[in-house]
């Protein structure tokens, strides 16, 4: 068995048959190194036993799929594109993105008088009994900012507030310059620490990103979402899958846009990462029970209050797509199966970065408060399943979710024509797995017949 791995091995190697150095690629070998090792192999014995043993936590399927990959390799890379044309696409991207957002939005950002007021009356209540008091919630916003906005009421956990709670402290103006650099980094590391082929690409796909550029706009956190994404990634790349997953439970700052996480756990079965992950958001809990008092049932009661969520027609869900059709309850529901059985299906059979994308992508499609800037968390994902698949249906909806387009007709027509282009990108993705399913287990039926 082991030499028919090991010739089969080298003539895939020797053929080209694979996709070449990549994640699950050992050091990237060329295929004259991998020959040798081959041999060697083959002379000595039971070396490549050694190095592929389970105390290294890599079975024999994982073996088979290092040199024998499950799909025939698209096409290969296009040439890198130049620094000067790479430059002129991002700076048309932020233009384009500026004049739809309009001047009037970044006078207001630079004002201060955006979302990033309820993250600083978030900080300055952290630890009190009125974290999540409506009331007392109104009156620090008069006594910071001199007026009141019902619409900006804490909704995350009050674990982030008191990591906030130190720029609270700082006078307004620096706060809010420190939040905007901290957003901007954030976002310059998420490009540098994705583990993708070609770098420019994502940092073009952030240009042009109107969900990105409308969340610096508007004061979010969106691009602390894109860094801690792109740190497990790293993370788990390293074969760290306990501090990944520790890694990733800071996501539960926005616990709305990560629903479908155990569907991810499950169906890959990364239990250490699972264990990182519940680890960590077990000590998020500690710290936001840290401060005492009663805040679930208050807090509870203000999520659910239809004041913090405004323009609800504009949330591209399920909710909204659904908002206008007769039995919409129950269409919501089968819907919603739907979109956890092919998130499902996708986490079984694809590898990690694509079963992210569609948990990422499920979750967004059930959460109930979502918003333009949430998408901002696709676009690692989307670029990895442009590059990933050549289906045009694949490649059609993450170009048309990467530009502008399709997020001016979400504020134009609701939410309704984003959140068809997330629930047909999530089903093609499946169905593009269903086609290399069938193309793999092609190739071994025909593998055995010559044998």
């Amino acid at each position: 068995m082991w030499l028919s791995i090991r010739i089969g091995n080298c003539y895939a190697q020797i053929t080209g048959a694979g996709f070449g150095p990549g994640p699950m690629h050992p050091a990237g070998k060329s295929r004259l190194s991998v020959l040798v090792e081959v041999s060697w192999c083959m002379l000595l014995g039971g070396g490549l036993r050694r190095r592929y043993s389970p105390r290294r936590r890599l079975n024999h399927c994982e073996f088979m799929s290092v040199y024998f990959p499950p799909t025939a390799p698209l096409d290969p890379p296009a040439r890198p594109l130049s620094r000067p044309l790479v430059a002129a696409l991002c700076l048309i991207g932020l233009a384009v993105n500026c004049v739809i957002i309009g001047p009037a939005a970044f006078q207001s950002a630079s004002q201060g008088r955006n979302d990033f007021r309820l993250f600083y009356v978030g900080g300055k209540l952290a630890g009190s009994r009125s974290l999540y008091d409506p009331n007392q919630v109104l009156k620090a916003q008069r006594e910071a900012f001199g007026e009141s906005n019902r619409n900006l009421m804490p909704v995350r956990l009050p674990f982030y507030y008191a990591f906030l709670s130190p720029l609270a402290r700082l006078p307004y103006k620096l706060a809010l310059l420190l939040w905007a650099g901290s957003n901007l980094l954030a976002i310059v590391l998420f490009v540098r620490l994705y583990p993708i082929g070609t770098r420019t690409y994502l940092a073009i796909a952030c240009c042009w990103s109107l969900p990105l550029m409308f969340s610096i706009a508007i004061g979010q956190d969106i691009g602390f979402i894109l860094l801690l994404l792109s740190a497990t990634l790293r993370t788990l790349h390293a074969r760290k899958g306990l501090l990944a997953g520790l890694i990733l439970s800071l996501c539960l700052i926005k616990f709305n846009l990560i629903l479908l996480l155990p569907v991810l756990f499950l169906g890959k079965r990364e239990w250490r990462l699972a264990s990182g992950f519940f680890m960590g958001a077990f000590f998020l809990l500690i710290v936001s029970f840290a401060g005492g008092g009663n805040w679930l049932s208050s807090y509870i009661s203000i999520i659910l209050d239809p004041a913090v969520s405004p323009g609800s027609f504009l949330m591209p869900n399920l909710h909204t797509m659904v908002a206008n059709i007769p039995g919409r309850e129950l269409v919501e529901f089968f819907l919603s199966l739907t979109v956890v059985a092919v998130a499902w299906y996708i986490a079984r059979r694809a590898r990690f970065d694509v079963a992210l994308a569609a948990t990422l992508l499920g979750s967004i499609l059930l959460t109930r408060h979502v918003y333009v800037q949430d998408c901002a968390i696709l676009i690692g994902s989307l670029v990895t399943l442009f590059q990933r698949f050549a289906t045009p249906v694949v490649r059609t909806c993450s170009i048309a979710l990467l530009l502008p387009i399709a997020y001016v007709l979400n504020l134009v027509q609701g939410g309704v024509t984003t959140a068809a282009l997330l629930l047909i990108l999530l089903i093609a993705v499946a169905v593009a797995e269903v086609h290399a399913g069938s193309r793999e287990v092609t190739g071994g039926t025909a593998g055995a017949a010559l044998r």
